[in-house]
């Protein structure tokens, strides 16, 4: 903080004063002869000690070098004066600006002479320490040992403010580069996430046609590696958010079987391709409703099952939840995920953790994947007071298993976040306006709600939604992108909420965007929308939205998608 050369040019000076003092009071006090001998020793040792701290580069030789000549030229003058109270003074002051200003080797070094000097001075000395000693010019070293002292203070408190000033500005710097960071990783997000919008909902949309074998299989793949793609995205996100510390844990009301079985269905479709049965179980002695982070809870299922089904090529996955009753209304949800799958290396499990590992590459080269998942899971389940472990055999398969702790819910009504009570998807008698600037997006919004027998709409500008809102009110929804040019999404909001119009004032409107950081839905909610819908569509998301803010009279009946859904 001080620096080395400020370091030894202060001790030398306050070696140097001390010295002079010493001179000083010799003559006073003993006459010429002595006053000679101290001003004799103190020219010689101090200018040695000048010499050797300037030229010599090696600091801890210094330092010692330092030490020895103020034991050795005290003592001499101590003797000669007939008492060392005045240079255990001159130690003290030198130490302070030592032991204060240096690093900790400096300060081993000073501190380590120190004792060892005042050791040596009560077995070999002692009889000089106090005697012969002039209260007043005791007196007078001590307002030159306090002024020094108030000197050091002085100069710690005026680099100490510099130093957490630079501390403050490098935090300062560190803050706009995450912010940075996290602008750059949401326009990212953004910009792939709307073309693959694009490339997940036309491979849905094709799906559901009539077509040859082979290329329904082409487009099978080409859905699979959007979804691929989109769970790169997703890990990296993730993985920036929790560096930042920006990860946030949201409870709401959620119902375990439900969780389990939409992840399990959601898992099932992965596995057409593979002799590997998924089983799950469900403890029948817990209860089903509880309240907790339900997005982040089915994110680390996703994750552990998609880790399983990724390194099991035929055998079984297992998901077994159980539950153990805690204080209150609390309980510890234990949840593990076996496989039979190829197993992990003793001397691998210790880096099974840790962000971009992926362990033996000579077998998993070929799978997909960051190296994130895991950490992931770490990350999250530690954020919800849990812990995660493993348990694997090399070539016979692994088991993972978390804990959480879950409050216990009396109310049965789960938050919609997903599928309805059965896992299906509904369909509606309903009318719906899609607003987007993208005539792609466009297409894709309307062919997938269109399988929910919905009515659709669509305009490409926040104007041409004001201008169709103004001859026609019967949509029961309004879908509506978020960044668009002239009038954006919330502008074109406003503009519709600013209407005194009682259909325009109380029309739901769902936000649809590509920007998946977190807090996006609270920011969607204090601007006014009543909820959002983030890209690629989900037709289970979608589904579940419309449930939530359109009558029951609009519901008909369970929608096929056996096409799947994006």
């Amino acid at each position: 903080m001080y620096g080395y050369q400020k370091t030894l040019r202060l001790v030398l000076l306050e070696y140097l004063l001390a010295m002079l003092a010493h001179v000083v009071y010799g003559y006073l006090k003993f006459g010429s002869d002595i006053g000679l001998i101290v001003l004799v020793v103190t020219c010689m040792m101090s200018a040695i000690s000048f010499i050797v701290s300037f030229l010599v580069k090696n600091r801890t030789f210094v330092v010692v070098f330092l030490y020895v000549s103020i034991v050795i030229s005290t003592t001499i003058i101590g003797c000669a004066e007939q008492t060392l109270a005045h240079s255990v003074l001159i130690f003290l002051a030198v130490t302070a600006g030592f032991t204060i200003f240096m690093q900790k080797e400096y300060i081993f070094i000073a501190g380590g002479i120190s004792i060892f000097t005042f050791i040596i001075y009560m077995i070999f000395f002692r009889k000089y320490l106090m005697t012969g000693v002039d209260s007043l010019l005791i007196y007078a070293v001590y307002c030159i040992i306090y002024i020094s002292a108030t000197a050091n203070l002085y100069i710690i408190v005026k680099y100490g403010r510099e130093y957490f000033k630079g501390m403050e500005d490098k935090a300062l710097e560190a803050d706009r580069a995450n912010e940075s960071k996290m602008l750059f990783l949401a326009n990212m997000s953004h910009e792939i996430r709307t073309p693959m919008n694009a490339i997940c909902g036309m491979a849905e949309l094709s799906l559901r046609e009539e077509m040859s074998p082979q290329v329904r299989e082409n487009i099978e793949n080409i859905r699979n590696s959007g979804k691929v793609l989109l769970s790169v995205v997703n890990d990296i996100l993730d993985y920036s958010k929790m560096e930042t510390g920006r990860m946030e844990i949201v409870p709401v009301t959620y119902s375990l079987s439900n969780l389990i079985k939409e992840t399990v269905n959601m898992m099932q479709l992965r596995l057409s391709d593979k002799d590997v049965e998924l089983k799950s179980s469900i403890a029948e002695d817990i209860p089903d409703y509880y309240i907790g982070d339900e997005l982040r809870f089915r994110q680390i299922l996703f994750n552990l099952l998609s880790n399983a089904i990724k390194f099991t090529d035929n055998g079984y996955i297992l998901l077994d939840v159980k539950g153990e009753k805690q204080k209150g209304d609390k309980i510890k949800l234990t949840v593990s995920v076996t496989d039979s799958g190829i197993g992990i290396r003793k001397e691998d499990l210790k880096k099974l953790f840790i962000s971009f590992q992926q362990l033996d590459t000579h077998k998993s080269h070929a799978r997909e994947g960051t190296g994130l998942g895991l950490a992931i899971c770490r990350e999250l389940v530690s954020l919800m007071g849990g812990t995660i472990t493993v348990e694997s055999t090399y070539g016979v398969g692994s088991k993972f298993t978390f804990t959480l702790i879950q409050r216990i819910s009396n109310k049965k009504d789960p938050m919609v976040t997903g599928a309805s009570e059965n896992g299906e998807i509904t369909k509606f008698d309903a009318k719906v306006l899609v607003v987007d600037d993208n005539a792609v997006n466009l297409k894709v919004a309307q062919g997938l709600l269109r399988t929910l027998n919905l009515t659709v709409d669509t305009c490409k500008s926040g104007r041409e939604c004001l201008e169709i809102l103004k001859h026609n009110k019967t949509y029961d929804i309004i879908f509506m992108d978020h960044m668009m040019p002239e009038l954006d999404g919330i502008e074109t909001l406003n503009l519709i909420r600013a209407d005194q119009d009682e259909y325009m004032r109380s029309v739901p409107i769902v936000a649809l965007t590509a920007n998946v950081m977190n807090g996006v839905r609270d920011m969607f909610i204090s601007e006014g929308f009543n909820d959002y819908v983030p890209k690629p569509i989900d037709l289970v998301w979608v589904s579940s939205i419309l449930r939530k803010y359109l009558p029951a009279e609009k519901r008909l009946q369970v929608a096929d998608t056996s096409g799947g859904n994006e």
